[in-house]
């Protein structure tokens, strides 16, 4: 969340060194007039700048999403009820070709051994 993030919860920048985190939070520290926020802010540099993988993942996560928002899906067909095009013709009826009889015999004959392992044996998946 970006509010437990330090470098979004003060306005850090994600790319700069220990020196700058350290020389911003001191002056929000010096601004800040609770004592709680002030351990927070303590809390944030010792976050910040003691231990880089905290610090690392933390400036991977404050990144902002530069992906275009996706939106909304395309709107469905409308169907309506007495349309006029609701017959069956010969291609919906006929039987489609499968992939299998499209393949030469010798393949389609091939012994058990040869044969896909089923999906639940696949490491894979």
């Amino acid at each position: 969340m970006a509010a437990d993030n330090p470098f979004e919860r003060y306005g850090l920048d994600p790319r700069d060194g220990i020196v700058a985190i350290t020389q911003r939070l001191k002056e929000l520290a010096e601004d800040a007039t609770d004592p709680a926020e002030r351990d927070r802010i303590r809390a944030a540099w010792e976050e910040l700048t003691l231990h880089p993988a905290r610090r690392l993942r933390a400036a991977l996560e404050a990144h902002p999403e530069t992906r275009a928002p996706l939106g909304s899906p395309p709107p469905l067909p409308r169907v309506r009820a007495n349309a006029q095009n609701t017959e069956l013709e010969l291609r919906d009826l006929a039987a489609r070709p499968s992939a299998v009889a499209a393949l030469p015999a010798s393949v389609r004959a091939l012994p058990p051994e040869h044969a896909a392992p089923p999906l639940e044996d696949d490491p894979l998946v």
